[in-house]
């Protein structure tokens, strides 16, 4: 038998009590399994129709779309990709996009830990991280995706000026983001603990960011608000290699 070269592939599951096991192939190519994107690793502009300097935009858990959709109609001129481990929010997600009237994007059933396996080094312009699980127990801290490591990962995966955006409303991912993106490969472009208690979501004066997309709401956002919490945003960029 030949040795599967896959670190994660899509398990069927219980097809029969979740059907967008199936249902994601509504979508024809703008919803890939994982086993199908992984060999896309490194062509991901040509896969999605556009140019090699096309800059290459990643959604880490887009939950229900709302904030994929409207970032792949902002960027026509961009390729954008999503990783999500439900199937369900992969055909959600292509969903509202395709509605919005985007066809710039594929959405992956993936991990959001094996994103080497889907990206090369220095393939992407911008990543956007939204509400990413707190873990609040201590013990289960080393669940949480905001590490060290992790930001390792993203400076290498991304090219020399790339972004990276957060938004949280746990209270602790603010400072943890501080801290995890202070080393020499990233400077921070913008940082506020209350994204929504400023006069306008406009950036300041002295930000000057390509992918800033403060303003849209995630549907998960919306529905924080309304219970009260604050929602954090913190925004870095890739320093160039010294």
């Amino acid at each position: 038998m030949a040795e599967d070269t896959f670190h994660f592939r899509s398990s069927r599951g219980r097809a029969d009590r979740n059907p967008y096991v199936d249902r994601i192939k509504d979508f024809g190519s703008h919803a890939l399994r994982a086993e199908e994107s992984e060999p896309l690793r490194g062509h991901w502009r040509e896969a999605i129709g556009k140019s090699a300097d096309a800059p290459l935009l990643l959604e880490i858990g887009p939950g229900n779309g709302f904030f994929f959709a409207e970032l792949a109609r902002r960027h026509p001129e961009a390729a954008v990709v999503a990783v999500e481990i439900r199937f369900k929010r992969v055909w959600l997600t292509a969903k509202k996009a395709l509605e919005a009237g985007a066809h710039n994007f594929r959405v992956i059933h993936h991990h959001s830990r094996h994103l080497p396996d889907l990206f090369e080094d220095g393939e992407l312009d911008a990543v956007f991280i939204h509400h990413p699980d707190p873990w609040p127990k201590e013990r289960h801290h080393k669940h949480r995706l905001l590490q060290p490591s992790f930001a390792n990962q993203l400076a290498r995966l991304l090219r020399t000026n790339g972004e990276v955006w957060l938004k949280s409303d746990f209270e602790p991912y603010g400072p943890l983001a501080r801290e995890v993106f202070s080393g020499s490969d990233f400077s921070e472009i913008e940082y506020t603990a209350d994204l929504h208690g400023r006069p306008s979501l406009e950036a300041p004066e002295d930000v000057v960011a390509r992918f800033r997309m403060a303003d849209v709401a995630t549907n998960y956002e919306v529905k924080s608000r309304k219970k009260g919490a604050r929602i954090m945003l913190a925004g870095y960029r890739r320093q160039p290699v010294s």
